[in-house]
């Protein structure tokens, strides 16, 4: 299924999806197949279903049924963007349409963004959200779990997918507030004025009709599923990133044609947000901001020409970087400067480096690069 996802997010950062129909079939019926439904078969996903026949002939985009006679999930499509401003107006549709056929969850999507509904809980139906999934923003691996845990037919056929939205919808308002910016905040740090994860955090809540304290935005990132990298954490004021001291008589190495950097050492560089002082946590402060970005390791393999692995691993000159879940397999320099600035031009985000040559043709000469979108 990552493999679907990928191919996705492509077409749709492309802009690819043009209209509903398109949405409808060529995207949500092919995650559809990827999560075990017979497409195929109209008794199993019923696209323009009656909900009341004998009233209005309402009908919904696609019913999905598990078990014959007994609808399990609603879903209500749109074009690409079509959702933004909406989501009252189709949420008053769906709690229509479960009024008389009530399914077991009920999904609004414009092919990017999936919100997901357990239907048969008690309350105001906008309370009855238990997920929003975010094929562009969020990490593609959180994507795929999350649609086979609540959307597959086996999960919802074995009441999987019901306990686990049971778990979601006990969460507090504010919990799910601070689930939902999470996404968002750890995209925020990348970009000026530079801020902690937990000041972004309390400010997107804050946004949503919230109010969190820096010590609960902390906790909760703790908690949230995934280890965060330490700086996340570093409570400050926000502040601009200053970029190494560039001085007069320094040698330029041009980004488009850099020269050899062999037998340099930085003595200090930024990538984004990020410091470092050596060609191996400069490449792998780059990497990280990929996939804090969303990048997949798919893409990166794809890219880049260093190895990487998923998971931790320390034989073959591999080694885990920080604060994600992925390993790297050692270079050198020059490859390391190359892979920088791949991704320093795919992400848009500025590189400055200023290093000195310990041997070779320019021994203790001073060079630096400078690389700004």
């Amino acid at each position: 299924m990552k493999d679907t996802l990928t191919d996705i997010k492509e077409k749709l950062l492309e802009g690819v999806y043009r209209n509903e129909e398109q949405v409808r079939m060529n995207l949500v019926l092919r995650i559809l197949l990827d999560l075990d439904w017979n497409v195929w078969d109209p008794r199993e996903v019923y696209p323009e279903f009656v909900v009341a026949p004998n009233e209005d002939k309402t009908k919904v985009d696609i019913a999905l049924f598990a078990k014959q006679f007994s609808p399990s999930v609603f879903i209500e499509v749109k074009a690409v963007g079509g959702i933004a401003g909406k989501i009252q107006e189709i949420e008053r549709q769906l709690r229509d349409y479960n009024r008389n056929n009530t399914a077991l969850f009920s999904v609004i999507t414009d092919g990017r963004e999936w919100r997901l509904y357990y239907s048969q809980t008690g309350g105001e139906f906008s309370q009855k959200r238990f997920k929003i999934i975010n094929i562009i923003e969020d990490d593609l691996d959180d994507v795929e779990t999350s649609l086979i845990t609540f959307l597959s037919k086996t999960q919802i056929n074995t009441d999987a997918a019901k306990n686990e939205a049971e778990k979601y919808l006990q969460l507090n308002q504010k919990q799910r507030a601070m689930e939902d910016a999470l996404p968002h905040a750890r995209r925020m740090i990348q970009d000026p004025p530079y801020q902690s994860l937990p000041v972004c955090l309390q400010e997107l809540v804050k946004q949503k009709g919230f109010t969190i304290t820096i010590n609960e935005a902390v906790d909760y990132i703790k908690t949230a599923g995934r280890e965060p990298i330490v700086k996340e954490l570093e409570i400050s004021e926000p502040t601009s990133l200053k970029p190494p001291a560039i001085q007069p008589g320094m040698r330029k190495i041009d980004p488009d044609n850099p020269s050899s950097v062999q037998f340099t050492r930085i003595l200090e560089a930024t990538f984004g947000k990020e410091h470092a002082t050596n060609w191996k946590p400069l490449l792998e402060a780059a990497i990280r901001t990929a996939l804090s970005k969303s990048v997949t390791l798919t893409e990166l393999q794809g890219m880049l020409s260093t190895n990487l692995r998923r998971g931790e691993h320390n034989q073959q000159g591999f080694h885990p970087i920080q604060g994600t879940n992925v390993s790297m397999q050692g270079m050198n320099a020059d490859n390391s400067l190359q892979n920088i600035l791949i991704l320093a031009r795919h992400l848009r985000m500025p590189v400055c480096i200023r290093l000195i040559w310990e041997k070779g043709q320019y021994a203790n000469q001073q060079g630096f690069l400078e690389w700004i979108p």
